[in-house]
C-alpha cells in the first residue's frame, strides 16, 4: 500500500500531479539486490509495466514488480533542494 505525506502531496501537485516509482532489481541470478524505489515526476517511458493509481488526487504509476508492502512517499529537503523519497522500504 502506497501513501503520500501531506508535504509530498503538495509538492507533487505543484509539480504536475503525476509521478512514478522507479524500481530496479540489480544483481545476478544468485544474489539479487533490491535498492529502494526512487520517485520521479511525470509519466514513465514504459507505462505498460505499471499500474495506475490515484492517491489523494495525485496520479501515481506503480511498477507491477514492486512488492505490496506499506510505503510512504515523503518530501526530503537538503540545503534548499526538495525531492520525493520512499520511506518504509526494507531490502529483501
Amino acid at each position: 500500500m502506497l501513501t503520500l505525506s501531506p508535504e509530498a502531496k503538495l509538492y507533487a501537485l505543484d509539480n504536475g500531479g503525476t509521478m512514478f516509482l522507479e524500481y530496479i532489481i540489480v544483481g545476478d541470478c544468485c544474489v539479487p539486490y533490491q535498492p529502494e524505489p526512487s520517485v520521479r515526476m511525470g509519466k514513465p517511458h514504459n507505462p505498460d509495466q505499471y499500474r495506475l493509481e490515484s492517491i489523494d488526487g495525485v496520479t501515481v504509476f506503480v511498477p507491477h514488480s514492486l512488492p505490496r508492502v506499506p510505503l510512504v512517499v515523503q518530501l526530503s529537503t537538503f540545503m534548499g533542494f526538495k525531492r520525493l523519497v520512499v520511506d518504509g522500504w526494507r531490502h529483501c
